[in-house]
């Protein structure tokens, strides 16, 4: 399966322990410092939807979400762009990719002490219904390059 379009995400701890506009001058200053992986674009701010897709860092490869749309508050590390090799190694580039942003929003002054994440599960999603339409045998195709 050549699946480029995925998704990765990491739930926090307490979910209720930062307000969702919290992340907005934490992901400007990423921009200004570049400290996203890849090129970081803009910021937007779905905050007032319930279930949303709530903060938003956008790239061009891939965006970063500060939202509670599958499950609780969590981050999630969404790829857009192409990228070479086999699945499994862009699949653990994008666990890889998600971890470090998990780490430095850890780390932000506004958020030091207040959020944390749970490294111990995590949230896949193939988000091309074309390639992996939502089916045990989708799953079945992915499952040897997930684990």
């Amino acid at each position: 399966m050549d699946l480029q379009k995925f998704a990765v995400k990491f739930f926090a701890t307490d979910p209720s322990a930062v307000k969702i506009d919290t992340f907005i001058p934490v992901f400007h200053r990423w921009i200004q410092t570049d400290a996203a992986a890849g090129m970081a674009l803009d910021v937007a701010d779905y905050g007032h939807l319930p279930q949303g897709p709530g903060v938003v860092l956008i790239g061009y490869e891939a965006d970063h979400y500060l939202d509670s749309m599958e499950g609780p508050l969590g981050l999630l590390y969404s790829r857009k762009q192409p990228q070479p090799g086999p699945l499994a190694d862009r699949i653990l580039a994008s666990f890889k990719a998600a971890l470090a942003a998990c780490a430095r929003l850890e780390q932000e002054p506004e958020l030091a002490g207040k959020l944390s994440f749970r490294r111990g599960e995590a949230l896949f999603i193939a988000n091309d219904r074309l390639l992996a339409p939502n089916t045990e045998e989708s799953f079945r195709a992915l499952r040897a390059d997930l684990e």
